[in-house]
């Protein structure tokens, strides 16, 4: 009997902010009976590097994936690159650099927590060290420690008290531009898709401006499904798919099993009138 393909091109492990080991998303995989996986951790390909053994051990098809920061007009856009070459060293050597921004803003967020907010937490940034492990440092991180000295309820709080925009904790970041990481990854051989596009809230002709100068860029694909059922915003991103000759990527943005509204392969079926991005992948998909 043929085996049914099932597709997920966008998750994370512990390899940046998700609470899983690579080889844990595997298992996790398999008991899905996701067939094709791209683990996609935010600016660095440690994830799919650990996990690609145990992924061929278990049936389960590897694709090479990473989610870069990116400024596009000021706004913070993130781009997953899948298919690429992993040894590339311009990719490598611009998501190292990615990850030292990181490092520097964290510093800078946890300084303006103890020194503006007043959040009195002893030796904040060694927790913060503790708590990334070989990870990627995010603001998700220094939110968790934030939900467990008690200070908010939950991440969600973290953020809206401290670390947005116009709260004592936000420090703005400077990543390179959209048009510099869709050039790392077309150079690594990649595919560059805009990820999860509704989630930024644009009005419909800004967020039309920004995949134009994606598209001009060398991006080639968008995701057009992130969610487990069809919607309005499938419709809306297909359409755009087709429009501006895109691509179309699913996945799930899977980051920890207790957000069960979002599970590793719960993905709505992607529309038939567009062109489904594996197709062009090199690797078997």
């Amino acid at each position: 009997m043929t085996k049914v393909m099932k597709i997920d091109l966008h998750c994370h492990s512990t390899a940046s902010d998700g609470s899983l080991s690579p080889n844990q998303l595997i298992d996790l995989a398999v008991k899905h009976e996701v067939t094709h996986l791209a683990i996609t951790d935010h600016d660095t390909t440690a994830g799919y590097m650990q996990a690609l053994d145990y992924a061929k051990n278990n049936q389960v098809e590897l694709i090479s994936g990473v989610e870069a920061s990116c400024d596009w007009q000021g706004h913070t856009i993130h781009i997953v690159g899948l298919d690429f070459d992993v040894t590339n060293s311009a990719l490598q050597q611009g998501l190292q650099h990615i990850r030292n921004l990181r490092l520097e803003r964290a510093a800078l967020i946890c300084e303006r927590l103890q020194n503006k907010a007043r959040v009195n937490i002893d030796n904040l940034e060694e927790k913060l060290n503790d708590k990334v492990g070989e990870g990627v440092v995010g603001r998700n991180h220094i939110a968790q420690i934030l939900v467990e000295h008690d200070l908010v309820k939950n991440t969600q709080q973290a953020f809206d008290r401290y670390l947005k925009k116009g709260r004592p904790g936000y420090v703005a970041a400077s990543w390179p531009s959209l048009q510099q990481i869709v050039e790392w990854i077309v150079q690594a051989g990649g595919i560059a898709v805009i990820a999860h596009p509704g989630i930024y809230k644009f009005t419909s002709s800004k967020l039309n401006r920004m995949i134009t100068d994606f598209k001009a860029a060398g991006g080639q694909a968008i995701e057009v499904v992130n969610q487990p059922r069809h919607s309005a915003e499938i419709n809306g991103m297909a359409d755009r798919a087709k429009r501006f000759e895109l691509w179309a990527s699913v996945g799930s943005d899977f980051h920890r099993p207790e957000h069960t509204w979002r599970g590793l392969g719960w993905l709505a079926p992607l529309p038939q009138t567009v062109t489904p991005v594996w197709a062009h992948f090199k690797q078997s998909a």
